[in-house]
């Protein structure tokens, strides 16, 4: 009988094996390098005339691209190409969170309170964002995002 079991065992490793060399391929495949060029970006953002302290400012694809994230320090933000946007056109957002001084009660547990905060930039420039902005093939020229906190109609992404 031990005989009869015998294939099968060779059989079961066969197709064992074969299975985790594809998928071993396939992984392999899954890690190169292939995929949207990305390019590194950079700028300015000031709001109200001066350079905006601290906050973040994210492409989002309007077409199927990269999206990319950057801190904003100083007024000031920059990507490298591994982590910057893949060239396109984008909606930009900018977000620069303070603290009110104020505690208010946890969401999820009423019981317990946290640090209230606010957007310092309005929600034209985030959530109901009007800035775009295009990221060219290998074009170094920074971005510059000049907020205003006023009501006025709002600017678009402009290169120096």
């Amino acid at each position: 009988m031990q005989t009869d079991r015998l294939p099968v065992r060779r059989r079961r490793g066969f197709v064992l094996g074969a299975g985790l060399a594809l998928a071993t391929s396939i992984a392999a495949a899954g890690c190169s390098d292939e995929g949207p060029v990305r390019q590194a970006v950079s700028g300015t953002v000031a709001l109200d005339g001066k350079p905006l302290a601290t906050g973040s400012i994210t492409f989002v694809p309007v077409e199927g691209a990269t999206a990319a994230t950057a801190e904003v320090v100083d007024g000031a933000f920059q990507t490298g190409r591994s982590t910057g946007p893949a060239p396109g056109r984008y909606q930009v957002e900018i977000v620069a969170v303070q603290s009110t001084g104020k505690t208010i009660p946890h969401p999820d547990f009423p019981e317990t309170t946290i640090e209230e905060v606010r957007n310092l930039v309005p929600p034209r420039y985030n959530v109901k964002t009007e800035l775009k902005a295009e990221v060219k093939p290998d074009a170094n020229e920074p971005y510059k995002f000049d907020l205003s906190s006023q009501t006025a109609t709002s600017p678009r992404a402009r290169r120096r």
